[in-house]
């Protein structure tokens, strides 16, 4: 998959795939982007009928019997392409304490349709993270009387 991206342009391999592994709107990949609406939508259509081409579609052999699945495995070459393009950075969920950018698990399958996903999504990156937020929450609840100190 990271061969066929990489010989395309770069926005709209960027676009795909805030589309399918960020589950991305036109109007977040046209913020991250610096475009239009609009233009984040062609950007994404032209980068699907690129994929489309054989040229390119050769290189996604492999991963189409895993797309027929639905689901999208990510390997070392698309785990490096996301770093080196920083799409964790523009389009990933970030831990609701510290804002850092939750991390997408190597090798896992990732579905295009969310709600074949078991179990809710990841809030936070850590158990510190998860355990400073409910610390922060108790003693907001705590300060303003709606607990009470032995609860």
């Amino acid at each position: 998959m990271a061969k066929a991206l990489l010989g395309m342009k770069r926005r709209s391999a960027i676009a795909i795939l805030a589309r399918v592994l960020y589950n991305a709107s036109d109007e977040l990949i046209a913020e991250k982007l610096h475009v239009t609406p609009f233009d984040a939508y062609r950007l994404t259509s032209v980068g699907i009928s690129q994929l489309r081409h054989p040229s390119r579609s050769f290189l996604l052999r492999e991963v189409s019997v895993e797309m027929d699945e639905g689901v999208l495995v990510i390997d070392r070459a698309l785990r490096s392409l996301l770093e080196a393009w920083r799409m964790e950075e523009m389009f990933g969920a970030l831990c609701s304490a510290c804002q850092r950018p939750l991390e997408i698990p190597f090798a896992a399958g990732w579905s295009f349709d969310r709600t074949r996903r078991a179990g809710r999504p990841r809030s936070y990156c850590s158990n510190a993270c998860r355990q400073k937020a409910y610390r922060v929450r108790r003693r907001t609840a705590l300060r303003d009387g709606q607990v009470s100190p032995v609860d």
